[in-house]
């Protein structure tokens, strides 16, 4: 995930305090706290913030579990980061899901969110997924704080999966 996190990182300032929203296991979270920032994660899975606080504990990082529509921070971050996260809110949720993110950055904040690349929209294995496309996003984002600054395809980085394509938006604030 190095070259995926270097898309994100250079703009937030050394020890910068960064929102994982979506955390899952806390993966980037703990890479976040090994290379010096300050956490605040969340996740709407009690069972995904349960393996995140075992993941980071001992690393500046507090771990929440509460939905995007639970967010309610302002002006507090340096960044979010939004990992394969927003890709399972349904349309009708995404755009307010950004708002409450693009509220809780600090005005120099960035954001970093990343989708499925494609258009489809499906559940696999009982979990729903919305695909994302350049054009969807800026429509998405259209009346929310946030500015697209960045929008890169990569393809996954598990390795096991090169068919699985990605869209990576790094955002700045209006």
């Amino acid at each position: 995930m190095k070259a995926i996190h270097g898309l994100f990182l250079p703009d937030i300032p050394p020890g910068g305090h960064i929102l994982d929203a979506g955390c899952g296991v806390g993966r980037d979270a703990l890479a976040f706290a090994r290379a010096g920032y300050r956490v605040t994660a969340m996740d709407g899975s009690a069972a995904m913030v349960r393996l995140a606080r075992k993941r980071t504990a001992g690393y500046p990082v507090s771990v929440h579990h509460m939905t995007f529509a639970e967010l309610d921070w302002t002006n507090r971050f340096d960044g979010f980061w939004a990992c394969a996260a927003l890709l399972h809110l349904p349309p009708t949720e995404l755009e307010t899901a950004l708002t409450r993110l693009a509220q809780a950055l600090k005005p120099s904040g960035t954001g970093y969110a990343s989708f499925k690349a494609g258009t489809g929209e499906r559940v696999e294995n009982c979990r729903y997924f919305f695909d994302m496309t350049e054009e969807k996003l800026q429509n998405t984002i259209r009346n929310t704080p946030l500015r697209l600054r960045l929008c890169s395809i990569t393809t996954d980085q598990a390795g096991d999966r090169p068919s699985v394509t990605w869209l990576n938006a790094v955002f700045d604030l209006k």
